[in-house]
């Protein structure tokens, strides 16, 4: 051996054993920067008496964990059995939308139905045509049914149908609702009380929902429920917030079809659909037809998402069931929410909006907000050089008034200062300053051309909850 392969022989080891000391001694300054690291990279489990060998886990044993109440029950859960869900969805969202709903809420409905303007499988679950009953000159003719007519030919040429999304779906979905109802009605086993129409961006409370509709007679009263909106002289339930129809109103609707013979019938509503804007709309003049009005349900139903709500004491006390516009993301932080939720107190509790406020939002707004717009809107002060039409005159305005669009403190102070007009919250871009006396969390715009600073009157947050402490569950709508 010779003397430098000698000399390097001798100097491996204590360089090995500098850069194994280095490595832990990295290791261990993390750890001091950073508490929770340890417990984040490694399961902690409080000090306990030493296992005994004959109990310990072998290393290749599988470790089942038990199933969460929610997640073992909600197939059987009270009154499951008697609910049949219509999910509405278009072929062009339905890879995007679908499979957070198949992983959520379909796990937990015995009877359902998923519906579309394309019969498909995905993934082994049926994909119904909600457009096949239409008269086939229509399907063929009409301009409504353009995309319609191209969604099959990309599906015989094997073509993505993705590429088609675009506005052209909504004159086509006004097409689906009476169609799909009547579908879903020959379909429902006896035992069904309650039809549930959702859209693929609503998301749902399965226990609030089960427990609601408990509290009615779906077999033998004629309900028609939902978030009230107006269209010219009908009142009907938004589609996009949740449709509900008891099994009476089904039957009272099936027999006026019956009568006049399911051929004209469905002819004569193919006309006034095509007339209409709205197949939900559609479908209450169906329902009205059949002596059956609303009942209307909002807020227990209704079409917001957690950001966009404005938390009032409308809401505050109400059973949550239904929200709209929501993405797959929320959809599921929802569903995890209940998964929690019926967990801990069982399917016999219902949790309200208040019990969502607490989870989603109440951390989020103890402090002041950058890049966020938190939808202030009930009074704007806006300078003069960006005032235009309608805006009001910032000069003829108190001193204080006019110095909230100069910075962020001055919008902040400007609310602090309209106590008794009940100022909530602010958000402040250079020049503009909106005040809010209902309480909304909004949401990021670092994407958007314009950016807000956004806070919240903590204070007066806490008055407001304080009280309704320990209000009962409102189960009804408002004017229901």
């Amino acid at each position: 051996m010779t003397l430098a392969n000698a000399f390097n022989r001798v100097v491996t080891i204590p360089r090995v054993a500098i850069a194994l000391l280095v490595l832990l001694g990295l290791v261990l300054f993390r750890d001091s920067l950073d508490p929770t690291a340890y417990y984040q990279s490694k399961s902690f489990v409080p000090p306990t008496a030493p296992i005994p060998a004959s109990e310990a886990v072998s290393p290749n044993a599988t470790i089942v964990t038990a199933p969460s109440l929610h997640a073992s029950t909600c197939l059987n859960a009270p009154g499951a059995d008697k609910v049949f869900v219509l999910l509405k969805t278009g072929a062009t969202e339905l890879y995007s939308k679908l499979p957070t709903h198949l992983l959520t809420l379909f796990k937990c409905t015995p009877h359902y139905m998923l519906f579309s303007d394309l019969e498909q499988t995905y993934s082994g679950f049926p994909i119904h045509d909600a457009l096949a009953p239409v008269s086939q000159d229509i399907r063929d003719r009409h301009e409504n049914f353009e995309l319609y007519r191209k969604l099959l030919q990309y599906q015989r040429e094997g073509q993505d149908v993705g590429l088609l999304r675009g506005d052209t779906g909504w004159n086509l979905d006004k097409w689906k609702f009476l169609p799909m109802l009547f579908q879903s009605f020959e379909e429902a086993p006896e035992e069904i009380e309650w039809f549930v129409m959702i859209e693929a961006d609503t998301s749902v409370s399965w226990n609030n929902l089960l427990l609601w509709l408990g509290t009615m007679k779906g077999a033998t009263k004629p309900y028609y429920m939902g978030a009230q909106n107006v269209i010219g002289d009908t009142t009907f339930a938004h589609g996009g917030s949740g449709v509900i129809i008891s099994w009476q109103a089904a039957r009272q609707l099936q027999a006026v079809r019956g009568k006049e013979g399911k051929e004209a019938y469905d002819k004569r509503w193919e006309i006034l659909t095509a007339e209409s804007c709205c197949g939900d709309e559609v479908i209450a003049r169906a329902l009205l037809e059949a002596n059956v009005p609303l009942k209307p349900s909002w807020p227990v139903i209704q079409g917001e998402t957690v950001a966009t709500l404005d938390w009032t004491a409308s809401h505050w006390c109400s059973v949550a069931i239904t929200w709209h516009h929501v993405a797959p993301i929320e959809l599921d932080a929802l569903w995890q929410f209940q998964t929690q939720w019926v967990d801990t107190h069982g399917w016999e509790t219902p949790y309200l909006y208040r019990d969502v406020y607490e989870h989603f939002i109440d951390r989020h707004v103890s402090v002041n907000r950058s890049s966020w717009n938190n939808l202030s809107q009930d009074k704007k002060f806006i300078a003069p050089h960006l005032a235009e039409g309608l805006d009001e005159d910032l000069t003829i305005m108190s001193d204080w008034e006019q110095r909230s669009v100069e910075s962020e403190d001055a919008c902040a102070a400007a609310c602090d200062k309209m106590r008794d007009w009940g100022c909530l919250q602010w958000m402040f871009s250079p020049g503009r300053c909106y005040v809010g006396r209902v309480m909304r969390f909004g949401k990021s715009d670092e994407r958007e051309e314009e950016h807000w600073a956004s806070g919240w009157m903590g204070d007066r947050i806490a008055e407001f909850k304080k009280e309704f402490e320990g209000c009962k569950p409102k189960w009804k709508g408002v004017g229901g």
